[in-house]
């Protein structure tokens, strides 16, 4: 019973003493931090995407060889 009456007492002091417009925060956009990598990973993606460009150049440059019979 006693338990039940601190807890009940401490949970009143807590949400008193708490900040109403801590939930008015929360309702703002984030806003994102600057990515210091973001060139890099550009960078990064556009050789990915020219390296499977050259691949399938070769396979289709392989392909052409073949059927010429060479």
């Amino acid at each position: 019973m006693k338990t039940r009456l601190f807890l009940s007492a401490l949970l009143l002091l807590l949400s008193a003493c708490s900040d109403s417009t801590d939930s008015k925060q929360d309702t703002q956009p984030v806003e994102k931090p600057p990515n210091p990598w973001k060139s890099q990973v550009e960078s990064l993606e556009r050789t990915q995407n020219l390296e499977g460009q050259m691949l399938q150049d070769a396979k289709d440059r392989d392909k052409r060889l073949r059927e010429q019979g060479g």
